[in-house]
């Protein structure tokens, strides 16, 4: 799939401001005491201050009550600033932001009598955003992303290939997978082509066809040893669950899957070592193909 903008990499803008009440109050502190001498200047009968290390010292308490509510404000201009902010803002926030260029969250399931509507994410919602800025250029692969996405929420995964990779001139594949890398329906499949083939998306003279990925499914296989003491079994679902977890984040067309990225992950506390007889090897990456993890089989064996 075309990367837009990898935002995990962006820094934190110099406009959000780290907070520290430490040195908030120290600053009240320092303050305080420079005004109070200022005052001794103007009025000597004035005592010296000099009980700035007490914490029972009402010039200390207020101090505390001071930091604390500065805290809280300049939290608050923090979050007014991630609010405005696409890579940063959330939930209505992130509505107002994408809304500028004509993009609003879309509804997964409507709402019944029961149960309140499932709405796109903000993950996604954010992604289509920022293909959103292609919309005029007709024919790019982020104009179909877009398109593909928007037309059917649900969709887990596309990849929009072209002639450097299938050598066809003039001729477009967009590669789609449905939610848990299953394929897609014919209906699915439909309402896709018609958003990407529409005529102010697909210029004139281009060929395109929407194809389900070819699903390859792997099984996940091996022996953990955990030392004496830890429950084995709790173990054993923690190690499945990572594993798990790391095989839905590739599962992408076109995504490599190394094992040994699989038995990296399954290392947690409390697994002295981790045998994978299954991949056997890497699964390879493929344009047309999608990665689905299927069964994982994982025994726990406690070290001698």
């Amino acid at each position: 799939m075309t990367q837009v903008i990898d935002l995990s990499r962006l820094p934190a803008p110099d406009a959000i401001e780290p907070l520290d009440y430490e040195t908030l109050q120290a600053a009240f502190v320092a303050r305080f005491e420079a005004a109070w001498e200022a005052a001794r200047l103007i009025d000597p009968s004035l005592p010296a201050w000099d009980v700035g290390a007490l914490e029972t010292d009402p010039a200390v308490i207020a101090s505390q009550a001071w930091s604390y509510l500065r805290l809280l404000d300049r939290a608050r201009v923090n979050d007014a600033v991630r609010a405005v902010l696409a890579p940063l803002a959330k939930g209505t926030d992130l509505d107002s932001v994408v809304a500028r260029i004509g993009v609003q969250r879309l509804i997964l399931t409507p709402a019944t009598d029961t149960n309140a509507a499932v709405m796109e994410s903000d993950e996604r919602l954010l992604l289509r955003y920022l293909l959103a800025f292609t919309r005029p250029a007709a024919g790019s692969a982020e104009r179909y992303l877009f398109e593909a996405y928007t037309a059917w929420p649900q969709l887990l995964h596309a990849a929009v290939i072209g002639r450097a990779i299938h050598g066809r001139r003039g001729d477009t594949d967009i590669v789609i997978a449905g939610p848990g890398g299953r394929d897609a329906t014919d209906a699915e499949t439909a309402v896709v082509r018609a958003a990407v083939t529409a005529p102010s998306v697909k210029p004139e003279a281009t060929s395109v066809s929407v194809l389900r990925a070819t699903r390859r499914t792997y099984a996940v296989r091996g022996r953990l040893v955990v030392p004496a003491g830890p429950d084995a079994e709790t173990v054993r679902l923690e190690a499945v669950a990572r594993i798990t977890a790391a095989a839905a984040e590739r599962m992408r067309i076109g995504a490599e899957v190394p094992s040994v990225f699989l038995s990296g992950r399954a290392y947690g506390l409390s697994i002295q070592r981790v045998d994978l007889t299954e991949p056997a090897a890497d699964i390879p990456a493929a344009p047309y193909v999608i990665p689905v993890l299927g069964e994982v089989a994982l025994t726990a064996e406690v070290a001698p």
